[in-house]
């Protein structure tokens, strides 16, 4: 999962690992046998049972590859280069009556057909 999830809930995160695990091919069993827990511990994170410990919560993130990042509401996420390259800022600033405006302007200029 190459996109930037937001967790709110502990089914949020569960969901988050469970397609990540899918991805790297995984099945339940073998995500327990890397993180040395049972399969029943992977089957409770992933269906959003909130009393998993932490400590293994994050073990399973690292051994997923997957970093953990937080913030605020009031803070946007990482900005996308690809975005800052193209509008020349982060997408979460981004107003879509201006994109909408730049093709306007480039179709009066005969920018798009």
């Amino acid at each position: 999962m190459g996109l930037p999830a937001r967790i709110r809930r502990p089914a949020d995160l569960g969901a988050y690992i469970r397609v990540r695990r899918e991805e790297l091919g995984w099945d339940q069993q073998t995500l327990a046998l890397r993180l040395g827990v049972n399969r029943r511990w992977v089957w409770s994170v992933e269906s959003g049972k909130p009393k998993v410990q932490l400590d293994l919560v994050l073990r399973c993130l690292n051994e997923l590859q997957t970093q953990l990042w937080v913030g605020t509401d009031l803070a946007p996420p990482d900005p996308n280069p690809h975005a800052i390259a193209a509008f020349g800022k982060p997408p979460s600033l981004i107003d879509i009556n201006e994109i909408a405006d730049m093709g306007l302007k480039a179709k009066d200029k005969g920018g798009i057909k």
